[in-house]
């Protein structure tokens, strides 16, 4: 028997949920005495454990649909691939 798990969502990525005024980067900043930039830039990624030290740009998450959609994975199957710059652990 096979089953399916449900997907792993990106991590942070630098969309309006994170950037718009009001929006999570300023609770981030907020609490950490800091301005929103400087909760994405540096405040985010280090309490995330963010390896690669930054959040995820929209083009990456597109770069890597536009890829999979491809001829060029055409023979990708039951893959999973985890788009959250080292936060979540792998071996």
């Amino acid at each position: 028997m096979v089953s399916a798990s449900t997907p792993s969502p990106p991590g942070p990525v630098r969309t309006p949920f994170w950037t718009a005024p009001g929006a999570f980067a300023e609770t981030v900043a907020a609490s950490a005495g800091s301005t929103a930039q400087e909760a994405l830039d540096q405040v985010v990624p280090q309490q995330m454990g963010i390896s690669t030290g930054r959040i995820t740009e929209p083009h990456e998450v597109a770069d890597l649909v536009a890829f999979l959609a491809s001829p060029r994975a055409g023979n990708i199957t039951g893959a999973e691939f985890v788009i959250d710059g080292g936060q979540i652990k792998t071996t």
